[in-house]
């Protein structure tokens, strides 16, 4: 990761004379522009796209291309930085070093994740350390502008059929496998964090996300879709991804997150049922999915991704891929569909 000192000639909204971690080019003609853009910082912060746990996501254009922005700010930031960024904050009261190293994080993930060709995860550019009159006010994080919804988003949600919506998780679960193909666990996964975008899905947020292996110091990921392993801070692998993406589109299909409290996950009681649901427990912890009760093999696959004990769950995205086509295809649904 290099740091360079950022043209000031076309100040960038409030992020004149601020420091850009560069992203490399992409070998795509769109995203080269789009990072040398993003290298240079002259961009234009426009609107405010929505406001997320930690950070607010903006429209901003630079040249010919479009970025979100992912933005965050310091106090002197939200104080006295741009009017187009001025007193808007994340949803949560997390302190600025933790979102710091959040974004951080999400940069260096999204480096490693970048690739020739179509991708199905968020493209992101570059890391900008937004300064005025040489103080820091915060950063950005520049990535590509992905038009659409998520599937958190009720009216999309209305509008999809139940077909579409396998369709749309046999993507999720190819772009999950990308990730692990590249050695690293998404560990946020949620209806939120799957993009639809012109009928494809795109993972978006990587700011918790981890390398194969990685054992937590703390409890990271959002309550509601916690695996065991992430409660008790055990190691992380596939099956990690695999329960939270399980209850995700046990969600979707219209069943309701596991009880998790902020509250519960500092409870010694809590983990303690954890480590024993993590070592003993065979029976999946979603098995109410509405909108499936005419697809019950399909659901039967996604309940065998949320079996508590871990050995017993589907183990990765490769088996959990086979087994979602052979369910789809008893009910004469080709994976992937063609219009997707």
């Amino acid at each position: 990761m290099t740091t360079d000192e950022a043209a000031a000639a076309t100040p960038a909204a409030d992020a004149s004379n601020g420091q850009v971690i560069a992203a490399s080019p992409t070998g795509e003609m769109v995203h080269e522009e789009m990072a040398r853009v993003a290298r240079n910082g002259r961009y234009t912060i426009q609107d405010m796209l929505a406001r997320g746990a930690e950070s607010v996501l903006y429209r901003a254009s630079g040249g010919h291309v479009t970025f979100c922005v992912k933005a965050i700010r310091n106090v002197l930031g939200m104080a006295i930085g741009s009017a187009s960024t001025r007193s808007h904050d994340g949803k949560l009261d997390v302190s600025y070093r933790s979102k710091v190293r959040h974004l951080r994080n999400e940069f260096q993930v999204g480096q490693a994740l970048l690739s020739a060709g179509d991708i199905p995860v968020v493209r992101i550019y570059a890391l900008r350390k937004v300064r005025r009159f040489g103080v820091e006010m915060g950063y950005d994080l520049l990535m590509e502008h992905l038009e659409g919804a998520d599937m958190g988003d009720r009216h999309l949600a209305r509008s999809l059929s139940v077909v579409d919506k396998i369709g749309i998780f046999h993507q999720t679960v190819r772009a999950l496998d990308y990730m692990h193909q590249h050695c690293y666990i998404h560990l946020d996964m949620k209806p939120s964090n799957i993009m639809v975008t012109h009928g494809r899905a795109r993972l978006i947020d990587f700011g918790v996300s981890v390398s194969l292996g990685h054992r937590p110091r703390a409890v990271t990921g959002t309550a509601g879709y916690l695996s065991p392993e992430q409660i008790v801070r055990d190691y992380l692998n596939e099956a990690t991804d695999i329960f939270a993406l399980g209850v995700t589109f046990a969600v979707i299909f219209g069943g309701k997150p596991m009880r998790q409290s902020p509250a519960d996950l500092k409870s010694r009681q809590f983990r303690s049922e954890a480590r024993y649901h993590l070592e003993s427990v065979e029976h999946p912890s979603m098995t109410d999915i509405p909108e499936l009760q005419e697809f019950p093999e399909i659901a039967h696959v996604i309940s065998q991704c949320t079996v508590p004990r871990r050995d017993k769950r589907i183990p990765n995205t490769s088996q959990l891929i086979t087994r979602l086509e052979r369910a789809a295809a008893e009910y004469g649904i080709r994976l992937p569909l063609p219009h997707t």
